[in-house]
């Protein structure tokens, strides 16, 4: 089964279009569903790229040092969505996230159709999927649809963040000898 989002993404040329997205930001985007975890393991298959989901939020915020995402709205689709994420793997790697979904009426939030999300892709190595989804979408769909309408979200503590070296930021004054 191809992914549409993919195949409309890669022939619009949307990945470096910039003059087709207005910029939006997450609060300005009121029409997007909320989703359930339930929805959301549906989604994506089960449970694990769910987890992963706050660490990924988390990591964003702390690369970015900004509580907002760059969401950027198709101008000729209301409902048609581009979000840039980093790589969990490689530091300096952003992808972009597409997400299709029908608007729901901000007044009724509890109008909750099955198949509110309509299509995604990711520009990951496994972003094409459409049985499950990528990490990626998965956490970008678990933050717009449910993280963000809670009063308090629970995130990985930061004080492992802070202990461990990462080797790509070595400190430049230790001198490595090789024997």
């Amino acid at each position: 089964m191809p992914n549409v989002v993919q195949a409309r993404v890669e022939v619009d040329n949307l990945t470096r279009r910039n003059g087709q997205w207005v910029p939006l930001g997450d609060q300005a985007l009121i029409d997007f569903p909320v989703l359930d975890l339930e929805y959301l393991s549906d989604l994506t298959v089960g449970t694990y790229q769910v987890n992963l989901a706050s660490s990924y939020i988390q990591d964003k915020l702390i690369r970015d040092n900004d509580e907002q995402f760059q969401i950027d709205e198709n101008l000729e689709e209301p409902g048609f969505l581009r979000i840039r994420v980093y790589s969990r793997f490689r530091n300096a790697t952003k992808h972009q996230v597409f997400i299709a979904y029908i608007a729901h009426d901000a007044e009724n939030r509890e109008d909750h159709d099955e198949n509110v999300v309509q299509g995604y892709y990711c520009s990951c190595k496994s972003g094409a999927r459409t049985l499950g989804t990528c990490a990626h979408v998965a956490s970008v769909l678990w933050y717009l649809g449910y993280a963000r309408h809670l009063q308090n979200v629970g995130c990985p503590d930061e004080s492992l963040l802070n202990t461990t070296l990462d080797a790509a930021n070595r400190n430049p004054g230790v001198e490595i000898i090789e024997e």
